[in-house]
């Protein structure tokens, strides 16, 4: 069964709600080099597996779009899926690392997908090896790869492929967390309404 956009959203907004809640325990700053970004905890590997495997399969669903059908072995890598088939196929007609994200809370601007052409993120780098093995995910994943996990998040689902050639709704997306800034789907049309 195809999951459309809808899905991702209300699960994006399951997932903002347990970051949230682990920030009712760390007190975070404006600036990245304070400790309580490098603070690591059970929970935070928890946020760091769910987060992880959202990404994932976001990443497939967008892989599935009929966008990429005449690309040069296509079945070939959308059955050998990894993030390097991520970078060498989806980065390219959605620009991701373009996308700039402000985290509300502290008011840092974030490219969460910074050098993704080139890159892969650091977060991403802990979770994948890690995803097996919890007690490796304990000791390196940290509050700062949670923020930028939850951002990538956000870019993905607001560009899932069942949002191609509609209208979205940007008062629809949860903004808890972050400010979209100038950040809209890539194949959807976009409506700015703004409630005073």
């Amino acid at each position: 069964m195809k999951r459309d956009y809808d899905f991702f959203h209300r699960r994006i907004i399951r997932i903002e709600d347990d970051f949230l809640e682990i920030l009712d325990f760390i007190d975070v700053s404006g600036d990245f080099n304070d400790p309580c970004y490098k603070v690591g905890s059970p929970k935070l590997m928890d946020f760091c597996l769910k987060v992880g495997t959202e990404v994932e399969t976001l990443f497939r669903q967008i892989l599935k779009s009929s966008r990429f059908d005449s690309l040069p072995n296509i079945s070939k890598k959308r059955s050998k899926q990894n993030i390097h088939v991520y970078k060498e196929v989806i980065e390219p007609v959605y620009k991701l690392s373009e996308y700039r994200l402000l985290v509300n809370l502290i008011d840092i601007e974030i490219t969460p997908f910074e050098n993704f052409d080139t890159q892969t993120p650091e977060w991403f780098k802990i979770y994948s090896p890690g995803k097996h093995n919890k007690t490796e995910l304990l000791g390196k994943w940290n509050l700062r790869h949670s923020i930028y996990s939850l951002g990538c998040l956000l870019i993905l689902v607001i560009n899932h492929p069942s949002l191609d050639d509609k209208e979205f709704r940007i008062h629809r997306v949860s903004q808890r967390v972050f400010d979209l800034l100038d950040s809209r789907p890539k194949f959807g049309g976009v409506n700015i309404s703004i409630n005073f």
